[in-house]
């Protein structure tokens, strides 16, 4: 299959329908390079496809419900599969056995790859990217496979599949990682599942999942779910920073965890409710709030494991909780060891709880402990057991004696009064050495203080006064710390005794708004009460006063909790955070948030010193430093950084951070000889990759030849003299400013910004994706990829829908070129009485300034209609360079498209045809003026049906064609 190559069929379709020779297994269909539009077809049959150029070099682009539907026993090899309809899929396999090996596979939709009803599908050394993987009632493998950003779950297993998931990388889902259901039996090993929004594996409904050798990063919730019967079986994994907890079991669900290392889950290591645990050899490290949270009916063995360094609890168990700790280590835990409330039961066998804050083991009135064999030593305060042994506690544990107090300790001790401690003063000093933050740590001190004075009023019998309101905005930029200072927060407010226990419940608007009425007040109770004797922070709380739908249900979130906040007015914080702006807007959408949060806190951006502080701090913890000279670059390059809605602040100089680690190590690896141990801690400004991203940038052209390459193709082009022209002159323009700055002048920066005006099939889409193979091939785009859209992709259905819909599809087309067809739309009203069409140019235009170097924006259409949408608002015109006139085609040049396309597909079109040709297009002349190129390949296509048609009947009749007759097209073949 080939575009040029002589007797190679055109399109998929036509190389599945030929026909084979007898007892043939299948057909191998190789295909030429190039990229394949319009590919979507559907097969039963069995066949081998195969890109010839190896892995990448053929693309096949669909925009039907599948790009690739089969049924058979189909091999695909080093193909790139893309579907662009937002229903689509790339790949769709169902009844048959597909394996694909170094493909990848794009679509818009949500599935980009689904295998179903009994199929078999295998991916090797893929790459799946936007869609997800669906298995549904299906069975294969998965191995050396990519999945990124998806927006919805990355990989699902559903409907009883088994399917084996081996070394894959996992990235950036917008909901969980992998997603285990509906009895389904998986195994996933040495995989590693990185930034999703929520869960990095969730397993639930009968499933029964087996993880080995997994590492998690960062997951947006929890790490690891077993809930709803679900099954997991987790051995030999690395749980880092996971956004709550690392593994979360609940509603009946099971979990078996063997020599897994949960390291700094941003709230509890393990928490059981209502599910089973056994954790053999596991450790949990630097746990935001407790290592262990088990509670309501929670049954958990926790064998010759090892928690250290919880911010609050080691090991914490509540009403109804039977839990066995037995060989296990707790140290450092910033309240107490072990807490057991009452009603709940505790068997500790062999363990050593040392060196914690806290008491080493604390048990309310009714709590039922069985000692063995325990070592409770240097924790700060002693053990606490409340009530009669006889009387609930069944064992006691003996209390370490200090060195001037006696040998005895019979009678519980009871703690200090809340405020008297030293916990509320440690967590104010760990506020105080954050960076930056001064008006910020000037409110919670005062609030603090407030807080202290009322209970002391309170001890001495007066009056509390006025009550306080607790309740806060936090608003301010992304990356200030805002969900830091809210946890230190609630640990100051339990410290205090404001609170009972200061965990911090962390949600956003998907946790509180559900799709069917009557769901968000049920959801938003749950999380409020998940929250009780807390803190509940939600972040970008302004989403839940916009609509999403054209059911408000945020509303309803903010509803409820207003009515939430007012019957449990002490019993739970509510933080809400956002931009400053858009909090205003979130405190107008009821009449009650204002008098509830009457306290805003605004995080402002990290200035440039500041940040250079957060990234020699991030280095020191590391254990390497900042060279005098890294110290002025990257005070330099954050001095220059747009202070704009993207900028990350304290994420931001992590990255750098990152990235400088990351290029130092590429540096020292190069060295011939070993590196010192100073070199190897030592960052220099070299290693800063403060100038990379998708920012254009006048270094050399990355390939010459592929420029070459390009232009020639360009030049192939029937017609467009004026345009080829203009596209010189702009790489001319890049070329002398390289040459400019190479001699230290001053060059003008490339605004590559275009208008392509003309009639439609005259090449402006062609000549697009060229211009951004050009720019990428000369270094000044990052990446090349063209994204089209038209007014349906940018104009929203109500307010704010358009900037949302206008940026996302702008960011996809970061690195590249953003091809807005029929632009003139986007100025005229849609129909209803709100222009959101003009709203899509206003965004464009800040994000074409804000973003001035990473995005090459060409829009397309009439010329006189193209002149008024740059009248639509004043930024436009400047920021479009020039304006390219494609003008429809002449005879001439319409014969000669023609003659290519039948070239290209193998037909002869001898003089007589020509001329038969010339005059008809002369004869209709203004519908080829309308239509140009596309008319014309309307007519060659109604020419080969023509043919076919008389040639057919030839055939019918006994006569034997010859290859001149199945080749040539005659001027009755011309008219349709």
């Amino acid at each position: 299959m080939s575009h040029s190559s002589p007797r190679a069929y055109r399109t998929v379709l036509d190389a599945l329908q030929a026909p084979v020779p007898y007892a043939a297994a299948g057909r191998h269909i190789l295909i030429e390079p190039g990229s394949y539009p319009n590919t979507g077809f559907r097969s039963s049959g069995d066949f081998v496809m195969t890109a010839v150029g190896g892995p990448g070099t053929v693309t096949l682009d669909g925009a039907t419900d599948a790009t690739v539907e089969v049924t058979g026993m189909v091999t695909l090899q080093g193909l790139i599969i893309r579907n662009w309809s937002d229903e689509g899929l790339a790949l769709d396999a169902a009844e048959g056995s597909v394996l694909a090996e170094q493909c990848e596979f794009i679509s818009r939709s949500d599935v980009a790859v689904r295998a179903a009803a009994g199929a078999q599908l295998a991916l090797k050394q893929c790459q799946v990217q936007d869609g997800a993987i669906v298995y549904a009632a299906a069975s294969g493998i998965v191995e050396g496979t990519s999945v990124t950003g998806t927006e919805g779950n990355a990989i699902a297993i559903r409907s009883g599949s088994t399917v084996t998931l081996r070394a894959c990388r996992i990235s950036d889902a917008g909901a969980h990682g992998i997603w285990v259901t509906e009895g389904s039996r998986p195994l996933i090993e040495q995989c590693t599942i990185s930034r999703p929004t929520s869960a990095g594996i969730r397993v639930d409904d009968r499933a029964d999942a087996a993880i080995r050798n997994c590492a998690f990063h960062s997951s947006g919730q929890s790490s690891l779910i077993a809930l709803d019967r679900g099954k997991a079986v987790a051995e030999d994994c690395l749980i880092e920073d996971a956004g709550a907890d690392a593994l979360w079991v609940a509603t009946n669900g099971s979990l078996t965890a063997r020599r897994v290392v949960m390291d700094a889950p941003q709230r509890t290591g393990v928490v059981v409710e209502k599910g089973v645990a056994l954790l053999e050899d596991c450790e949990v490290k630097g746990a935001g709030t407790n290592g262990l949270s088990l509670i309501a009916h929670a049954d958990v063995t926790f064998v010759r494991g090892r928690i250290t360094d919880t911010g609050k609890i080691g090991a914490g168990l509540g009403s109804g909780a039977r839990v066995v700790l037995d060989g296990t280590t707790i140290s450092g835990s910033g309240l107490a060891g072990v807490s057991v409330e009452g009603g709940g039961r505790l068997a500790l066998r062999n363990c050593t709880v040392v060196d914690n804050h806290g008491a080493g083991v604390i048990a309310g009135e009714g709590a039922h402990i069985d000692v063995s064999g325990l070592i409770s030593e240097r924790n700060q305060r002693p053990d606490q057991l409340d009530g009669n042994p006889h009387a609930g506690t069944t064992a006691q544990v003996t209390v370490p004696t200090q060195a001037d107090e006696p040998m005895a300790a019979a009678k519980p001790r009871t703690a200090p009064p809340p405020g008297e401690g030293t916990s509320a003063d440690v967590l104010l000093a760990e506020l105080d050495a954050m960076i930056g933050l001064a008006g910020v740590k000037r409110e919670i001190r005062i609030l603090t203080k407030l807080q202290k004075v009322a209970e002391q009023r309170r001890l001495a019998g007066l009056p509390p006064g006025p009550p306080i309101s607790r309740h806060m905005i936090f608003a301010g930029p992304p990356g200030t710390g805002k969900t830091t200072v809210a946890r230190l927060y609630g640990g100051i407010l339990a410290a205090l005794g404001v609170v009972e226990k200061g965990q911090v419940v962390e949600v956003g608007r998907a946790d509180l708004v559900s799709e069917n009425i009557g769901g968000t007040a049920l959801r938003t109770t749950e999380m409020f009460d998940r929250a009780r004797g807390g803190v509940l922070f939600i972040d970008e709380a302004y989403t839940l006063s916009r609509k999403a739908t054209g059911t408000d249900f945020g509303q309803e979130a903010i509803d409820t909790l207003v009515k939430l906040m007012e019957d449990h007015r002490d019993e739970v914080v509510v933080i809400a955070a956002g931009y400053s702006a858009e909090m205003r807007e979130f405190l107008a959408a009821n009449p009650g948030l204002n008098s509830r949060f009457s306290r805003t806190v605004e995080f402002e951006n990290y200035s440039p010193a500041e940040l250079v502080q957060i990234v020699a701090t991030q280095a020191d913890k590391d254990g390497y430093r900042l060279a005098d000279d890294t110290r002025a670059a990257l005070l330099a390059h954050f001095t220059s950084m747009k202070r704009d809605a993207s900028f990350g602040n304290g994420r931001a100089a992590r990255r750098v951070f990152e990235a400088a680690v990351e290029r130092q190590a590429q540096r020292l690896a190069d060295m011939e000889e070993l590196p010192s141990g100073e070199e190897l801690s030592r960052l220099v400004a070299e290693d800063l990759d403060v100038d990379t991203g998708l920012a254009a940038r006048f270094g050399e052209a990355r390939d010459p030849d592929q420029v070459t390459a390009l232009l020639a193709r360009l030049a192939a082009m029937t017609g467009l003299d004026e345009v080829k022209r203009d596209i010189r002159d702009l790489l001319d323009l890049i070329a002398s400013a390289r040459r400019r700055r190479a001699a230290g002048l001053e060059a003008e920066p490339f605004t590559g910004h275009l208008i392509f005006a003309g009639p439609p099939g005259t090449g402006k889409t062609t000549v697009a994706r060229l211009y951004g193979e050009l720019l990428t091939a000369l270094g000044v785009l990052a990446q090349g990829q063209v994204v089209e859209a038209a007014r349906v992709d940018l104009v929203g259905q109500y307010v704010g829908h358009t900037a949302q819909k206008t940026s996302e599809v702008f960011e996809r087309a970061r690195g590249g070129v953003l091809f807005i067809d029929e632009a003139y739309s986007l100025s005229r009203p849609g129909g209803s009485g709100h222009d959101f069409g003009q709203e899509a140019i206003d965004t464009l235009v800040k994000l074409m300034e804000d973003h001035r170097d990473e995005v090459i924006v060409i829009a397309a259409g009439y010329t006189s209609e193209m002149k008024g949408f740059l009248a639509t608002n004043p930024g436009l015109a400047s920021r479009f360079a020039r304006t390219l006139t494609f003008r429809p085609y002449e005879v001439d040049g319409l014969v000669s498209i023609f003659l290519g396309k039948a070239g290209g597909a193998d037909y002869r079109v001898p003089e007589p045809t020509r001329q038969a040709l010339t005059a008809y297009l002369a004869a209709n002349r203004d519908q080829f003026r309308e239509g140009n190129g596309r008319e014309i390949d309307k007519l060659f296509r109604s020419a080969v049906t023509a043919h076919a048609r008389r040639t057919e009947q030839l055939a019918n009749t006994g006569t034997e064609l010859t290859t001149d007759q199945l080749t040539t097209l005659l001027p009755e073949d011309i008219t349709p």
